[in-house]
């Protein structure tokens, strides 16, 4: 079966968001860190720092998308299913953006819609969900 280039596009854009992801997450761990350190030489109480909790979201996050990258590119099953939820999940997180503050945030939340719009329904195109084994084959 011959992988169609927009999968490849969207294999390579996914591994490439996991590096970044795990890059910014590292950083996170680190600001995380280095605050911790400081709060504790200047109070006496201990706590996880929120930073800790943003970099572990953005360490799964990106596994998940590295995964899921690897998956496109192998044409497997579940990484359709993968990308369409991420894609999904990014248009209803835009969905909120979109009220969340004046006209200038309306606008960039509208126009960050666009790819994940393009790719949800780049995935739901039957010759893709054929190439996947999900619904009819063609």
């Amino acid at each position: 079966m011959q992988r169609p280039t927009g999968i490849t596009i969207l294999g390579i854009v996914f591994l490439i968001l996991g590096g970044l992801s795990f890059l910014w997450s590292l950083f996170v761990f680190g600001y995380g860190g280095v605050s911790s350190i400081f709060s504790s030489l200047f109070t006496f109480s201990v706590n996880v720092s929120s930073s800790f909790w943003s970099g572990m979201l953005g360490m799964v996050t990106a596994a998940v998308q590295f995964i899921t990258g690897i998956g496109l590119l192998r044409m497997s099953r579940w990484a359709w299913y993968l990308a369409l939820i991420g894609a999904g999940l990014t248009v209803v997180q835009g969905m909120f953006g979109l009220f969340a503050g004046g006209i200038l945030t309306f606008i960039c939340a509208g126009i960050s819609l666009i790819i994940p719009v393009l790719i949800v329904i780049y995935l739901m195109r039957p010759e893709i969900r054929g190439l996947f084994g999900i619904g009819e084959k063609y």
